[in-house]
C-alpha cells in the first residue's frame, strides 16, 4: 500500500517524532511511504534517513492557489491508498488539494485540542474541510471526545490511537552536577517548548512555594525563556531554577532526575510524559487531554502519576509538596507509581501497539475507537 503524510512543521517536535515512528513502522510492514514537508529542513532528512521519499509540493497559506494546486497535481501523479495530515493550520488547504486529485481515503492526525471559529472564513474552511475527509485520529480518549463534540457527522469515524515512545533505558547524565545539586536533594524535571499553552509560568510560581532542598530544571526554549529567568529571581528562586535550553540529551536527563512535571495549559499526550515515565519516573501533570490515558487508574492498572485539577499555581504547588515530602521521607508511593509507568510504556505505548493501529485506520478499517 502506498501513504502520503502531509507535516508542515520545520523543526522535530512531538508530531514529528510520532510521524517518523509511523513511518518506520509503514516501512517495517512493506508500505511505500512518500512525505510531503519542508523537505530542506531537518524533517525532511529525518524522514529520509528512514527509507522515505519526500517532495516539496506542499499546500502553503490559504490563499497560496498555486502551491495548494501543484500539491495536487503530485497526489494525482502518486495515486496513494491513504493521505495522512499532521497539519492543523494547512489541513483545509491540504484536504482541498485532496479532494481535487481524488485521493480515495484521507485521515486528519491531532494531538492537541484546536478550535474551531463560530463564524466568518474561519468557521467555513475547516467545515467544509472535515466534509473532504474520512476520518480522525487523536492521540488520547479526551482528545477524540472533543472533536467528537465539535464535528457531530464524523464522531462514528473518530479514532483513538496512543501514541508511542522508545523503550531502551538511558544511562543517567551529568545533570545533577551540571545544576550543582547537592546529595540528597531532589531535582524536578520538565521538557518542552517555553511558550504560554506549556504553563512554565505556573511552574515556576508553583516551585516557588517549595522549600529548599529541590531544583527546578527546565530543557527547551522558547519566547519566554527571558521572563521565566526574571520570574524565578523575582521570587528568590533563581539559583534553584535551571533554564537548561534545547537539549538532544533528554532521554539521561530523565534518567538523572528525581521527577518530571508537565504544566501545559493545553496539551494531548504529549511525547516526554511517554518518556518520563519510561524513565521510571513519578510523573505530575495538569488535567489535560492525554493526562488521564497515560496516569489515571485504568483496565485494573494503579495511577501512574499525579492529575492536578484546577490548572492554577496552587494546586500544582500541592501536588509537588505532597510528592516532594513522600520522597524525602522514603515514602514508596513515587517509586511505585514511576513503575507503573514504565510497566504502561512496555505495555500500551510500543510501536507494536501503534504501528498496527494506524495501518486498520489509514487502509480503510476501523480499529474500535
Amino acid at each position: 500500500m502506498k501513504l502520503v503524510i502531509h507535516v508542515d512543521g520545520p523543526v522535530i517536535r512531538g508530531n514529528e517524532r510520532q510521524l517518523l515512528l509511523i513511518t518506520r513502522w509503514m516501512l517495517s510492514q512493506g508500505h511505500d511511504v512518500a512525505v510531503a514537508c519542508r523537505d530542506t529542513t531537518e524533517v525532511g532528512q529525518a524522514f529520509r534517513d528512514l527509507g522515505a521519499r519526500t517532495t516539496p509540493h506542499r499546500p502553503r497559506g490559504d490563499g497560496d492557489l498555486w502551491h495548494q494546486l501543484r500539491f495536487a497535481a503530485w497526489l494525482r501523479r502518486e495515486k496513494p491508498d491513504a493521505l495522512l495530515l499532521a497539519s492543523w493550520k494547512r489541513f483545509p488547504a491540504a484536504a482541498s488539494a485532496a479532494r481535487i486529485a481524488g485521493v480515495k481515503r484521507v485521515i486528519l492526525r491531532v494531538g492537541l485540542p484546536q478550535p474551531i471559529p463560530e463564524s466568518g472564513p474561519g468557521a467555513w474552511k475547516y467545515r467544509t474541510a472535515f466534509r473532504w475527509i474520512h476520518g480522525v485520529i487523536a492521540n488520547a480518549t479526551g482528545l477524540r471526545d472533543y472533536f467528537a463534540a465539535l464535528v457531530p457527522a464524523l464522531a462514528d469515524r473518530m479514532y483513538t490511537v496512543r501514541n508511542a515512545t522508545e523503550t531502551e533505558r538511558v544511562a543517567p547524565g551529568g545533570l545533577r552536577a551540571e545544576i550543582g545539586a547537592a546529595p540528597g536533594e531532589r531535582v524536578i524535571l520538565s521538557v518542552g517548548a517555553l511558550e504560554k499553552r506549556k504553563g512554565y509560568d505556573l511552574l515556576v510560581d508553583a516551585f516557588a512555594r517549595l522549600g529548599p532542598g529541590v531544583h527546578l530544571a527546565l530543557a527547551g526554549d522558547g519566547p519566554l525563556r527571558d521572563e521565566l529567568r526574571a520570574r524565578a529571581d523575582a521570587a528568590g528562586i533563581g539559583s534553584r531554577v535551571h533554564l537548561l535550553g534545547q537539549r538532544r540529551d533528554v532521554g539521561a536527563l530523565m534518567t538523572a532526575a528525581d521527577a518530571f512535571v508537565l504544566p501545559s495549559r493545553a496539551d494531548g499526550m504529549a511525547n516526554v510524559i511517554l518518556e518520563a515515565m519510561a524513565a521510571s519516573l513519578p510523573v505530575v501533570a495538569f488535567d489535560v487531554h492525554g493526562a488521564h490515558d497515560c496516569l489515571a487508574p485504568l483496565e485494573g492498572r494503579p495511577p501512574a502519576g499525579w492529575i492536578v485539577p484546577g490548572g492554577t499555581a496552587d494546586a500544582l504547588a500541592a501536588t509537588l509538596a505532597e510528592l516532594v515530602a513522600a520522597m524525602k521521607s522514603g515514602d514508596p508511593e513515587p517509586a511505585t507509581r514511576g513503575a507503573e509507568g514504565r510497566w504502561r510504556i512496555e505495555h500500551w505505548f510500543t510501536l507494536e501497539q501503534m504501528g498496527p493501529e494506524y495501518e486498520r485506520v489509514l487502509f480503510g478499517a476501523k480499529n474500535g475507537g
